[in-house]
């Protein structure tokens, strides 16, 4: 009998163990992020922010997180996936030492990333109801959309061309909820930045009310979608870097 209780507290220690080994071991997100680039004429998403964007997911990789970059198209058929990176699930023995060698191979994957030309139009909703899917089948728990974006709206599958009319937030909202592309994006962590208030060529005379009316419209879509609030910047974040001082990477 008295074996038998060393046996059990025996084993009881051990279990504790493996439980504070567990719980003091470091915790990794596993983060499916995708980068919506709106490559268009009046858009300021170019190859530099991209890469930007890239650099700093390298640079900070958690394991098995995935990043994917997509370029808006004229709508939600031809959003274009232009990149997937995906970091390795465990580094193991060597850990620093693969790591680099993994970000040296990003980048030299990185020299060959290029965007195609700038479109004229821009189906921003289309792109982003497509990221919103991609998302949600990646089965990540955590989930990021990074919208780089003026978002002005030009596509024939909304039916709207901001450059020349923002709509009523409630018109634009039941119109895109009818065309059958309102996201879901619950359970999403949404960044919107490159929403500038400056004139462009296809929209000469921008004013500062269509800057208002158009962050209305949008601040409508996107709780109608199940985003309670998003801030607007005019800059993304990672654009506040120097290339050369942010950490090497690549796409493939």
């Amino acid at each position: 009998m008295f074996d038998l209780i060393i046996k059990l507290l025996k084993l009881l220690v051990v279990a504790a163990l493996l439980v504070l080994s567990v719980g003091c071991g470091k915790h990794h997100r596993v983060v499916d992020t995708i980068y919506l680039c709106d490559h268009t004429t009046s858009s300021r998403c170019d190859e530099e922010s991209v890469r930007k964007a890239i650099h700093l997911f390298i640079a900070r990789p958690e394991p098995g997180s995935r990043f994917e970059v997509m370029v808006v198209g004229c709508g939600s058929d031809d959003a274009d996936t232009v990149g997937i990176i995906t970091a390795p699930e465990r580094w193991g023995s060597g850990a620093a030492q693969k790591k680099r060698a993994w970000m040296e191979a990003e980048e030299r994957h990185l020299d060959d990333f290029r965007l195609k030309r700038p479109q004229r139009c821009s189906g921003i909703v289309g792109g982003i109801a497509r990221a919103a899917r991609r998302l949600h089948e990646g089965g990540r728990p955590d989930k990021k959309l990074l919208i780089h974006s003026d978002l002005r709206e030009v596509s024939t599958e909304t039916g709207f061309n901001f450059e020349r009319m923002v709509p009523l937030p409630a018109a634009f909202v039941e119109a895109v909820r009818e065309r059958g592309l309102l996201p879901d994006l619950r359970g999403i962590e949404v960044t919107v930045c490159g929403v500038h208030p400056d004139s462009t060529p296809d929209a000469r005379h921008w004013s500062a009310r269509q800057t208002l009316a158009l962050r209305a419209v949008w601040s409508a879509f996107f709780r109608a979608a199940g985003v309670q609030h998003v801030d607007f910047l005019e800059k993304c974040p990672w654009e506040e870097s120097d290339l050369a001082n942010v950490a090497g990477g690549g796409v493939r």
